[in-house]
């Protein structure tokens, strides 16, 4: 009787229900087991709830706006201009899965979530030349910086249920996530099959990955580092390719693909400074993801070229730049239609994870775990990345028990749950329906169901492979 919600949220994924389904069951369960198992006095989680509940507005509109910035990215060809400059660029494909992998989609992703880097990856190393199979399995791959995906709401999430700083929080993940990055090298080495020099540039690039999050963790804190890190790559791979392709693909479009990133980054580290000098809840919103997200959609809208918004205008034949209006409004209204399940499913995990933790459910559930044995705990997070495609839920549904095992154990709660991000996060590439998706950008109407279920079981090998790594140094050297 000490864990129905989290058994009932699994055995729904499980079955394929869909997500938000199984988060609102998971929900109503842990509120039944409060009632019938762990009665919780209301002031207790009416104390709880004003530190809690404005992160999941803030976690939803993060949400909102990362599709959003993806979904205009799209339509208004940044998207095409970005993979035009890969192209143009690299002379090997072995360096070109470089750039890709340790670059530009954990930049997207770090950007927006939600997998939307692995949109823009595959079909770029597809274009590189790759098999349906290998683009799929490597795009997925690139898919290492997800701990500060769309700036860090699963970090966020795995901070509060755990009562640790989000930004000491974020740092520790970086170190751990050495290992996942370790993986993955190894990974695209064996697909990629470079000669020695390209091996050295994407050994080169992984370094600078891992190292330039660090360093951001550092610097900046945990929101901007995933995009800090990949800039670098992309900066310090992608610049001496550039130089030696004399520039090619750079232009005005790729200049406008980039800018409502740059106004991104700069944004809110700019703001994050002002927060420092001046705190207050004005310069606290200012500083906050959602905020420069917004922008960056008005930065995109803005600077989309002209011609692009004539084609999308409305059946009502003027041509004109304000006929582009209601296909702003379609492009808002699609986003918003894909959000609200991904939403609604992302705060039912998130109430069902404070629920828990603020009852004592979860110390309940870590007492499960035998004292030491924190071998284990990985694959809990990267269990619950598979079933719920997210390192947000995840750590919803584990992130407080981990705690609990860690304070069980006498070990550091940072350790532990540092360990089971890095592993859940990771583990998400595994999803099945990311898979999926991952397969019919590389294959279309070309992919055969082998392809797919190729691409799956080699990527639960790796998330496998990654989990008992991290285990295994949780166990020993954590």
């Amino acid at each position: 009787m000490r864990s129905p919600p989290l058994v009932l949220a699994i055995v729904l994924l499980a079955f394929r229900t869909p997500t938000w389904v199984s988060a609102t069951a998971g929900l109503l369960g842990s509120v039944v087991c409060v009632l019938a198992v762990f009665p919780t006095p209301l002031s207790v989680f009416a104390s709880a709830a004003p530190d809690y509940l404005p992160l999941v507005l803030e976690v939803g509109l993060i949400l909102f706006f990362g599709m959003l910035l993806a979904a205009i990215l799209e339509v208004t060809g940044a998207m095409r201009a970005l993979s035009g400059w890969v192209e143009a660029t690299v002379p090997s494909r072995s360096l070109g899965a470089a750039l890709v992998v340790f670059g530009i989609v954990p930049f997207a992703e770090s950007v927006t979530g939600f997998g939307i880097g692995v949109t823009i990856g595959v079909p770029i190393l597809r274009h590189l030349g790759y098999s349906i199979r290998h683009s799929a399995l490597l795009g997925l791959l690139g898919l290492i910086a997800v701990p500060w995906g769309a700036l860090g709401p699963g970090t966020t999430v795995a901070a509060a249920l755990s009562d640790l700083d989000v930004d000491a929080l974020g740092l520790a993940t970086g170190w751990v996530n050495a290992i996942p990055v370790t993986v993955v090298l190894v990974a695209v080495l064996v697909i990629a099959r470079p000669r020695m020099l390209s091996a050295v540039g994407i050994a080169g690039a992984a370094v600078l990955l891992w190292a330039g999050i660090l360093l951001a963790n550092v610097v900046l804190g945990m929101a901007p580092a995933g995009i800090v890190g990949s800039l670098i790559v992309i900066v310090g791979l992608g610049l001496p390719l550039s130089i030696r392709s004399r520039f090619r693909g750079v232009d005005r479009a790729l200049s406008r693909a980039v800018l409502p990133y740059g106004t991104l980054t700069v944004g809110i580290l700019l703001a994050r400074e002002v927060l420092a000098v001046v705190p207050s809840p004005v310069t606290a919103v200012l500083a906050s993801p959602p905020f420069w997200l917004a922008i960056a959609c008005v930065v995109a809208i803005l600077v989309a070229p002209r011609r692009g918004r004539a084609a999308e205008a409305s059946a009502d034949g003027n041509g004109t730049t304000a006929s582009a209006n209601p296909s702003l409004r379609r492009v808002i209204g699609s986003a918003a239609r894909a959000w609200v399940p991904i939403g609604a499913a992302t705060a039912a995990f998130m109430l069902m994870g404070w629920v828990m933790t603020t009852s004592g459910m979860s110390d309940a559930i870590g007492t499960l775990v035998p004292a030491g044995l924190l071998l284990v705990t990985p694959w809990l997070t990267a269990a619950g990345a598979v079933l719920t495609g997210s390192n947000t839920g995840s750590n919803a549904m584990f992130a407080g028990t981990l705690s609990s095992v860690a304070e069980a154990s006498g070990t550091s709660a940072m350790t532990v749950v540092a360990s089971g991000n890095a592993a859940g996060s990771f583990a998400a590439l595994a999803a099945p329906p990311r898979v999926a998706m991952s397969v019919q950008l590389a294959g279309g109407v070309g992919a055969h169901p082998r392809d797919g279920s190729w691409v799956l079981g080699r990527a639960f090998a790796i998330v496998a492979i990654n989990a008992l790594a991290v285990g295994l140094w949780l166990q020993f050297f954590g």
